[in-house]
């Protein structure tokens, strides 16, 4: 599946697997290799619903435990083939939190023949903090993880990552505990949020909203939009903008069928309750603007491990080097661009932001990735390249 041989690929690091064992989903990523900006290889995603009639039984479903194995005979074939060098294995509150659950990640460790680390709430909220901090440049405000079976919440500050909090408010759960009724699960997710002092230190800030079920309201937004990228990581919108896109997520009355076409029939039915903890979450913190992140516990662990002086580096610049590498004739000389440009900005008279550095020298390393096409298309074809890499 992955050649070794291929070009087009970074030098000197090799392929890594995750494998994230959610409540409600099994996800395989195999990253490109274990860096500052990780390109994925190859994604696959199985809805399991492991955290089905846990809230009921305290056990996870029989069928949803067999199709979970089934995916993790096929994730471990599919990490082999792309010859990933590690494999890292997370689950989280289905897998910690049922009575069957050791059982499960046994039969789990002996499929992959790999430890299964099973994640306390305070961890989940952390690396999914640091999922943020892997993918924005000094980032301010909430991060709020949705899974299936939990909500974690945790404040960020730059590279302070404060004491995350987890709430049994995911997306299956509340849909079970409520019997599908959207104003007994607006009671449930008032009860647990009413005391939260995440929340309340948000006001003004950003709302990072992590988890399938919140970047599937992201999706629906879009497609209202009629938005022309379909590119989920930053993707933002204001507090006004949220408060009255939520209702009509909740009980929609003027969104059209076709809205809903990119959204997995599965994920369909748990829209309102995700809404429903959003809603509760924004009325409480009022901030700013919500950013969703398409990076979250999995891009978060994996930046854990790389070592203090690759964690500073600004992930812009650094895809955008990656990038130069990749396409441009002399990565050097993008470099030297940067540098250059960087020497000549005050004898113009240019005063420059540290923001508007940071994009000027993102152009300067982009400048030549097109150079392969022709003439005339070239600022075409690298506008292409940038905005869906």
């Amino acid at each position: 599946m992955v050649e070794s041989e291929a070009q087009g690929r970074l030098p000197g690091i090799r392929p890594v697997s995750v494998i994230d064992i959610g409540s409600n989903s099994i996800r395989l990523v195999v990253y490109e290799g274990l860096s500052r900006s990780p390109a994925m290889l190859f994604n696959e995603k199985v809805m399991c619903g492991l955290g089905k009639g846990i809230d009921a039984t305290g056990r996870m479903d029989e069928d949803s435990v067999e199709r979970a194995l089934r995916a993790l005979h096929r994730f471990h074939a599919l990490s082999k083939q792309a010859r990933a060098t590690s494999m890292y294995v997370l689950a989280t509150a289905a897998a910690r939190e049922a009575s069957n659950g050791p059982a499960f990640i046994e039969k789990a460790e002996a499929i992959l023949g790999h430890k299964v680390r099973i994640l306390t709430g305070e961890e989940e909220a952390y690396y999914s903090a640091m999922g943020i901090v892997s993918g924005y440049h000094d980032p301010d405000g909430v991060v709020g993880d949705l899974g299936g079976g939990s909500l974690e919440l945790v404040d960020v500050a730059g590279t302070k990552i404060g004491k995350g909090i987890t709430l049994p408010l995911g997306g299956i759960r509340l849909f079970e505990h409520s019997n599908g009724s959207l104003t007994k699960a607006r009671t449930w997710v008032r009860k647990f949020m009413k005391n939260s002092a995440v929340l309340k230190t948000g006001t003004g800030r950003t709302f990072y909203a992590v988890g399938g079920t919140w970047r599937s309201i992201a999706k629906l937004h879009m497609e209202i939009r009629d938005y022309p990228l379909h590119m989920m990581q930053g993707y933002e919108i204001s507090f006004d903008e949220a408060m009255a896109l939520l209702p009509e997520v909740i009980e929609p009355k003027n969104i059209k069928p076709s809205a809903y076409s990119t959204i997995s029939k599965s994920r369909r039915s748990l829209l309102p309750f995700g809404a429903i903890a959003m809603q509760e979450a924004l009325e409480i913190m009022k901030p700013e603007r919500i950013s969703f992140s398409a990076l979250g516990v999995r891009e978060g662990y994996l930046f854990s491990l790389l070592k203090d002086e690759e964690r500073a580096q600004d992930p812009l610049l650094t895809a955008a080097n990656e990038i130069a590498i990749l396409r441009a004739r002399s990565p050097e000389h993008a470099r030297e661009l940067a540098d250059w440009t960087g020497r000549m900005v005050p004898f113009f008279g240019i005063e420059e932001t540290e923001e508007e550095g940071r994009y000027r020298q993102a152009a300067c390393l982009l400048a030549d990735i097109s150079w392969r096409a022709h003439p005339d298309y070239r600022g075409l074809q690298a506008l292409n390249i940038i905005a869906h890499s």
